[in-house]
């Protein structure tokens, strides 16, 4: 096992510093997988892969931002669990907010020791444009579980560790609250780390959503990474049953089968005898909660697309932008779908650019490579603010690869 993963360590190696050696040439994606390459080049923007450690907030903020978090609450009946697992283990665990900031670790002594010297501790802000490439940040970034391993890790200092993030997600609404990170160093990597980061989220997920009312009927998440939960788990479905379920959401009172043939299908040469058969097939997933004449669902549905518009109107920009993941079912040909797509992603981006807030397209910026975007946030930046030449800098690489 330690020589698979000493070979691993040494060919990362060998990439990171021909890498940082002419980060103008991309890394071998052979090497670097295709995240770890692109998060390699945002990096070098602006971190470099000599930096120590990470930036730390004080103290006194983190402690106020800890105990007043949802995510608080989820760890408090874990923490016994997470303490023995970091003990046995001989390894750190960390939950951090939505920005990559951490709030509260847990870790065995030679780990806990380890941590203090990257300052990776309550307060440190591992964000991608202070530290690089690290796994917290790919989990914020992508919205979904990552593991770094060794010298895909941006900065240097960290080429020993090896880690498991987990994105954290508001169990009612599905915005992102924050990430749940494991981490050791390189020779105790095992493919059960992934795994326990998304157990031990969901975990934190279930307690958050115990303490909110009990979910209702059918959630139904399209933009980014779909995820459809009915009754409180979750289901798994087809891409063709997450198009039609998506475009039953979007109409309460129904769609006879002409309708829905033309909303998700369009002009392919697909007969209703085969949509009967998927809508069929949906129904039963669903536990018979499709009524047909019209086609309509018959249990109550929360559907993210609607939310965001719903957020929008209201004027509540930031919350729109938080539970924004992404394209609505970026590879759907279905015209219904693919017209939402573009408008929910222009409106996003519209209301993130118009009202200004530059905490706020600092955040959107740093999930959505948008020259328009970060044009106006360089101009919003007071001179002097740290996060100004990363503005630049990603401005010019995107402008360069145009």
């Amino acid at each position: 096992m330690n020589d698979r993963l000493s070979l691993e360590r040494q060919k990362l190696l060998s990439a990171w510093h021909r890498y940082v050696g002419r980060p103008s040439s991309p890394p071998v994606e052979t090497t670097v997988n295709r995240e770890v390459a692109a998060s390699w080049a945002r990096s070098a923007l602006t971190v470099s892969p000599e930096r120590v450690s990470a930036p730390v907030l004080s103290e006194r903020d983190v402690r106020h931002a800890w105990e007043d978090s949802a995510l608080e609450y989820g760890v408090r009946g874990l923490r016994p669990e997470l303490r023995r697992l970091a003990e046995e283990a001989d390894l750190i665990v960390a939950v951090g907010n939505a920005d990559g900031t951490l709030l509260w670790t847990e870790g065995s002594e030679r780990m806990t020791h380890l941590a203090r010297t990257v300052n990776f501790v309550p307060g440190g802000q591992w964000g991608e444009g202070t530290v690089g490439t690290n796994a917290l940040a790919l989990a914020l970034r992508t919205r979904q579980p990552v593991r770094v391993f060794s010298a895909e890790h941006y900065v240097q200092t960290v080429h020993d560790w090896v880690c498991y993030s987990s994105p954290i997600r508001d169990p009612g609404t599905g915005a992102l609250l924050g990430v749940l990170d494991i981490s050791t160093t390189w020779e105790h990597s095992t493919p059960l780390g992934l795994t326990s980061a998304r157990h031990y989220a969901a975990q934190i997920e279930q307690a958050i959503q115990g303490r909110q009312a009990p979910p209702a009927g059918l959630s139904l998440r399209v933009c980014g990474a779909p995820l459809v939960t009915f009754g409180g788990r979750q289901v798994h479905l087809t891409p063709r049953q997450h198009e039609l379920l998506c475009v039953l959401a979007m109409h309460p009172g129904g769609l006879t089968l002409d309708a829905l043939h033309a909303h998700v299908y369009g002009d392919q040469p697909i007969t209703l005898s085969t949509l009967k058969s998927e809508v069929s097939t949906l129904r039963t997933l669903l536990g018979g909660h499709i009524a047909s004449r019209p086609y309509r669902l018959s249990v109550p549905v929360q559907l993210d697309a609607l939310r965001i518009e719903e957020l929008l109107l209201a004027g509540r920009v930031s919350a729109a932008a938080d539970l924004y993941d992404g394209p609505l079912l970026p590879h759907s040909a279905s015209p219904l779908l693919s017209y939402w797509r573009d408008y929910l992603d222009g409106a996003v981006r519209e209301a993130v650019c118009r009202l200004g807030d530059p905490d706020l397209l600092w955040r959107y910026a740093s999930r959505f490579d948008d020259p328009g975007c970060l044009e106006v946030l360089e101009r919003l930046l007071p001179e002097g603010d740290h996060r100004g030449p990363v503005v630049r800098a990603r401005r010019a690489a995107l402008d360069a690869s145009f």
